[in-house]
């Protein structure tokens, strides 16, 4: 079916939907594929606040998403009941009554991954003080139960990726990939385990889409292919992401969680793009060079007309379009692409 009809469901639920939220309340963390505003408020240069950024957001206001108009937190709160996605966290008015978003674009599960924007252990204390302050309004008994039920969507992993290429004495081999992930893995878990400990039970984890297929990553391809050593490097780490999640839901009292497979997602569209909507997923929508990836989505960037059928809104981040496609399958979809059970599952268990 045709992804301008998902995309008016989902805007008509945005629009219609908030009075009978599903869950208490949604925290986000992670990187700039969530991230809606945080680096906005941040000394860093990486950020989304500018066009063509948000060209399709309500008035064409970049709002510091790095996508043309909503992206998948968006769209996932409107399945929710939520009138609206959570507010960045930084932003010096917003209302926290149904959560908060600390995600930061460029950031990283290694402190060293994006060193001038927030990492997740500091996304994490900034969670910290903000279940504190919880506590005193609400009472500890409340607050716990608040926490408890709502619900914690994580994006990890995927500039940890960027840095060990950009990083790598060589060629990748079997031996540093492995000892890489490792890395990530227990550091994860250290996240994870400091989340749960703050009161966190439900844990929404988005995984690594096809990294290698990027239209950045093709740009460096000799024929604009996917670069595979990417694709295994992204399988490699969902696999443990899953392993880790099923060993935490084991030894955690009340922990459970939800995968998005994003990979498999992403495969679907890549081998069938017009199943899906899509007519270009080799080339950005907004960028410049080869594959309209090798400059950034600026004002003066070549921006593509006919944004709904691009996978690619520049040479790493999705579309509104895929964003909302991810929540999609996120939300309801079968085992293959949310496992062990779904989000809209996770939210009613």
């Amino acid at each position: 079916m045709d992804i301008n009809y998902f995309i008016l469901i989902s805007l008509a639920a945005m629009a219609c939907i908030g009075e009978s939220a599903s869950v208490p309340a949604l925290y986000v963390f992670g990187d700039s594929l969530v991230d809606n505003g945080n680096n906005n408020y941040w000394s860093t240069a990486l950020k989304a606040n500018y066009p063509h950024n948000g060209v399709d957001f309500p008035g064409g206001t970049p709002t510091g998403r790095w996508s043309n108009g909503y992206n998948t937190i968006d769209f996932l709160a409107a399945m929710l009941g939520f009138k609206s996605a959570p507010p960045p966290f930084l932003s010096p008015v917003k209302d926290t009554s149904q959560g908060a978003n600390f995600a930061s674009g460029g950031s990283g599960i290694l402190d060293t991954t994006g060193p001038t924007t927030i990492p997740l252990s500091t996304q994490i204390k900034f969670f910290q003080s903000f279940a504190q302050n919880l506590t005193q309004q609400m009472g500890s008994q409340q607050a716990s139960l608040h926490l408890s039920t709502s619900l914690f969507l994580i994006s990890p992993g995927s500039n940890d990726m960027a840095a060990y290429y950009a990083g790598a004495a060589g060629p990748p081999n079997e031996i540093t990939k492995q000892r890489y992930i490792n890395t990530l893995i227990q550091t994860l878990e250290n996240h994870l385990r400091n989340l749960y400990q703050l009161g966190a039970r439900k844990f929404w984890i988005q995984g690594l889409y096809c990294i290698g297929c990027a239209p950045g990553a093709r740009s460096m391809s000799p024929l604009r292919g996917c670069l595979e050593d990417g694709n295994d490097l992204a399988k490699r780490f969902n696999t443990a992401v899953t392993q880790l999640l099923d060993r935490l839901n084991s030894t955690l009292v009340g922990m459970k969680y939800s995968h998005a497979n994003v990979f498999n997602m992403m495969s679907a569209v890549l081998a069938n793009p017009n199943a899906f909507g899509m007519k270009e997923v080799r080339s950005a929508c907004c960028g410049g060079g080869i594959n309209n990836a090798m400059l950034p989505c600026t004002p003066i960037a070549i921006l593509c007309p006919n944004r709904n059928e691009y996978l690619f809104w520049d040479f790493v981040h999705l579309t509104q379009a895929t964003y909302n496609l991810v929540a999609l399958q996120s939300f309801n979809g079968s085992q293959n692409v949310a496992t062990p059970i779904n989000l809209m599952q996770l939210a009613q268990n």
